[in-house]
């Protein structure tokens, strides 16, 4: 098991609401061990399993649930 931590700059996070959707959304997948998200700094914090999943993978599930990297 390789752990990682990575920063993710994201738009559109306003609430509580999105904090918990993107933390749902993140712990499905394979090898998230943690995500936390935060409307103040538009950032999500993940704790993964880089031999499970990948940096790319987590983008692309941000992206498909509406909170893309800013412009």
């Amino acid at each position: 098991m390789a752990l990682e931590k990575k920063t993710f700059k994201v738009s559109g996070i306003h609430c509580e609401g999105c904090e918990e959707r993107i933390g749902r959304a993140l712990a499905s997948m394979p090898g998230i061990r943690s995500a936390l998200a935060s409307h103040t700094s538009q950032e999500v914090q993940v704790d993964l399993d880089s031999t499970r999943t990948n940096v790319q993978e987590v983008a692309e599930k941000l992206e498909d649930i509406g909170f893309p990297p800013p412009p």
